[in-house]
C-alpha cells in the first residue's frame, strides 16, 4: 500500500518536555478525538514519558516508519483513509513493536480486525497510561526486579517465585497473575482488570477465576496471614491486607 499521495495531517511531537526523549520512551498515538489524545499525553507527562501524537493512519506509518515508537496506540476508527487494521498490519509486517489498538463499546467488530491483523492487545478507550506503561521501557518506569509481599518473593528476571523460601513453580500466566495482585498492595481487582493486566484483552470471568484457583492452591494458606488470596464476593480479588502492610 502506497500513502505518498495521501494527505497527511500535521504529526505534533510534543518536545518540551522534562525526561529524556530517547526513541525507548516514546508513546505513537494515532487518534483522530483531540481530547482523548490530550487525555494520554497528559497523563503520560505526568510520569515524564513523551508522545507524538498523529490524527490519521497515514501520519502514523510514516512516523512510526521515520523512527520506531517503544509502543503505538490506535483508535479502532481512524480519519484519513486508511485504516487500523492496515496501520498495524503495515508495521507489523516490518517489526514486533507492541502495537495497542484502543477498545469501547460499538467498535467490536473493528478491535477484532485490527487483532486480527497483528496487534499486540486491546487498552480500553479513552486511554489509562497506566495499562500502556508496562510497554514503555523508560528509566522511571522500569519494573522492580522482585516483588515481595510478606512471605511472598517474586522474582522477576529469574522468573521464580519462594514462599518462606521454598520455590513455588508456576505456569507464566499464573506468574504474571501474582505479580499484579502484588503490585495492587492489596487493592480490589476485578476480572476484568485482571484479564486486561494479565492477558492483555478482556477474557470471561470463569478463566479469571479458574487461575485464580490454581494459583491460591499452589500459594497454600500461610500460618500468619491464612488465605493468601481473598475473593470480596461480587467485586473481585486482592492480596490478604496484612500482607501488604
Amino acid at each position: 500500500m502506497s500513502i505518498d499521495s495521501r494527505r497527511v495531517d500535521e504529526v505534533v511531537t510534543l518536545t518540551d518536555r522534562r525526561a529524556s526523549t530517547s526513541r525507548d520512551s516514546r508513546v505513537l498515538l494515532a487518534e483522530p478525538d483531540p481530547v482523548i489524545a490530550a487525555a494520554l499525553i497528559d497523563s503520560a507527562d505526568r510520569v515524564g514519558v513523551r508522545t507524538q501524537w498523529c490524527t490519521d493512519g497515514a501520519a502514523a506509518l510514516l512516523a512510526v516508519g521515520a523512527d520506531l515508537p517503544a509502543v503505538v496506540v490506535v483508535a479502532p476508527e481512524m480519519a484519513g483513509g486508511v485504516t487500523a487494521a492496515q496501520v498495524i498490519a503495515t508495521v507489523r509486517g516490518y517489526s514486533d513493536v507492541p502495537i495497542l489498538v484502543g477498545a469501547q463499546p460499538g467498535n467490536e467488530t473493528l478491535t477484532r480486525q485490527a487483532i486480527a491483523a497483528g496487534a499486540t492487545a486491546t487498552t480500553a478507550r479513552p486511554y489509562d497510561f497506566t495499562d500502556i506503561r508496562r510497554f514503555v521501557q523508560h528509566p522511571a518506569l522500569r519494573p522492580r526486579t522482585a516483588l515481595v509481599a510478606g512471605p511472598i518473593r517474586v522474582d522477576i528476571s529469574a522468573f521464580e517465585v519462594h514462599v518462606r523460601g521454598v520455590e513455588v513453580l508456576l505456569t507464566r500466566r499464573e506468574f504474571e497473575l501474582l505479580s499484579y495482585l502484588i503490585e495492587q498492595r492489596g487493592r480490589v481487582a476485578n476480572a476484568d482488570q485482571i484479564s486486561r493486566a494479565v492477558w492483555g484483552r478482556a477474557c470471561d470471568t470463569n478463566t479469571v477465576a479458574v487461575h485464580i484457583r490454581r494459583l491460591r492452591t499452589k500459594l497454600g494458606a500461610d500460618p500468619d496471614h491464612g488465605q493468601i488470596i481473598r475473593t470480596i464476593r461480587g467485586v473481585g480479588y486482592r492480596l490478604a491486607p496484612s500482607l501488604c502492610d
